[in-house]
């Protein structure tokens, strides 16, 4: 395996040493120009700043720098390996000046400027270091052919050293394979230092995985509103379709009943029997369109849903709402925020033998907050099956979490908390938190 494997790691090794040596002596000429431009752009746009023409070259200068820092970005990775990621800033404004001299807030094009200055002095000493170990090794090697052409007069550093002149060529020679030998060494050190310039002031891996894990969260959130906007049309279309033609049947058949003759007995059997699976069915129907969405979720809101929730508890309950709750929240968020609060009631009215309970709702600049406390036995936790591990699941879906605390002498205490996400938190806090009418979606 090792003797196949051998030949193989040499082409690497000579086209990784071909690539960094090409990288080492190119790089001055794209820097070079790189330089020059940064210098008079910036130097200009300083001086002409206070008649706002300097703005705009300044702009030019950043630009400029961009498209230079993406040259290098390219040339380094070519030579030395991929290099991380890099993010530049975007502007989402109306206005299209603003977006055009959104470059000059953006930090990384600073950096593309800053790298086109700071990198020339390093790209002159890859390329001055580069040609003088070249030159090094190849004249020690060749100094046996080419020093019968020097001049006899000529003082050379052996003869400064009272060196012999016949081991003259045998010293060249020693310094020639040791340039050479190093070589590789030299042009890779270079090429890296060059990288790492590059690494510093040309990427911003750290941003542009928070942008990419914003904008996946952002795509998230879009999928999760999108499907509860799916399910609440569903419910709808349930309620107002299937739902009343099955109440209309089952008038029907009750007005059908009503007009039979009572001795037909087989017909008497054959209507009811078809009123019991309609009814049946009814409330199969009811019963799907509540645990998608109950209509006054849909209509009036998560507040208002909850008042009815809260109502319908054989468990008397408290039910305290914070007035700077908007009136309307995100689809998503109601609809996590009502199954948590309704699976909390029913679990207090079926487990808990309370007297009283206590529902509060309430947010702040962090999220949406549930809080269900009873007087019960306490004893609730999610492993017990009692209803409360679905709501983990579903609460996830929006980043929401769950946290129980349940003693006999305290009862039990549901705390649930909804993060608002970048989606939607401009949305709940651009209308203001304490306006009775705001339009969120």
């Amino acid at each position: 395996m090792s003797q196949q494997s051998s030949p193989a790691v040499k082409p690497r090794v000579v086209n990784r040493f071909g690539r960094e040596l090409g990288y080492n002596l190119s790089a001055i000429f794209t820097g070079s120009i790189a330089f020059s431009i940064a210098i008079a752009l910036f130097s200009a746009g300083i001086s002409t700043i206070i008649i706002y023409v300097g703005v705009f070259i300044l702009l030019g200068a950043l630009y400029s720098a961009t498209a230079f820092a993406a040259i290098e970005r390219n040339m380094a990775s070519w030579a030395t390996g991929q290099l991380p990621p890099t993010y530049y800033k975007r502007s989402d404004s109306a206005s299209k000046l603003r977006r055009v001299l959104s470059p000059l807030t953006d930090a990384q094009r600073w950096k593309d400027l800053l790298h086109a200055v700071v990198s020339f002095p390093v790209r002159v000493l890859a390329f001055s270091v580069t040609i003088s170990w070249i030159a090094a090794a190849l004249g020690g090697l060749t100094q046996w052919y080419w020093d019968r052409f020097l001049p006899e007069a000529n003082t050379e550093l052996w003869d400064l050293l009272d060196i012999d002149a016949r081991y003259h060529v045998w010293l060249q020679l020693v310094l020639g394979l040791f340039f050479l030998a190093t070589l590789p060494a030299i042009v890779r050190g270079l090429a890296l230092l060059q990288r790492v310039l590059a690494v510093g002031l040309l990427t911003n891996e750290r941003q542009a995985l928070r942008e990419e894990a914003k904008r996946l969260s952002a795509s998230r959130s879009s999928a999760i509103a999108a499907e509860a906007g799916t399910l609440r049309k569903i419910e709808r279309d349930i309620h107002d379709g299937p739902q009343q033609r099955m109440v209309r049947m089952n008038m029907d058949l009750e007005a059908a009943k009503r007009k039979l003759d009572p001795h037909d007995q087989a017909t008497l059997a054959l209507l009811d029997s078809a009123l019991e699976q309609s009814q049946g069915a009814l409330t199969e129907l009811r019963a799907l369109s509540r645990g998608i969405a109950p209509p006054v979720l849909s209509d009036r809101g998560l507040i208002a849903a909850l008042e009815a929730a809260a109502g319908r508890s054989p468990v008397p309950v408290t039910f305290q709402v914070n007035p700077d709750v908007p009136p309307r929240l995100p689809t998503a968020v109601e609809d996590a925020a009502y199954f948590a609060g309704l699976e909390s009631l029913t679990n207090v009215a079926k487990h808990s033998h309370a007297t009283h309970c206590q529902l509060a709702l309430d947010v702040t600049s962090d999220g949406l907050w549930l809080r269900i406390h009873d007087n019960g036995v306490g004893g609730a936790h999610l492993g017990k099956g009692t209803g409360l591990a679905g709501l983990v699941d579903r609460l996830a879906g929006v980043d929401g979490t769950l946290n129980i605390e349940s003693s006999p002498e305290r009862g039990t205490e549901v705390t649930v908390f909804i993060p608002w996400h970048d989606s939607f938190e401009e949305s709940v806090f651009s209308c203001g938190l304490n306006l009775e009418m705001c339009e969120l979606l």
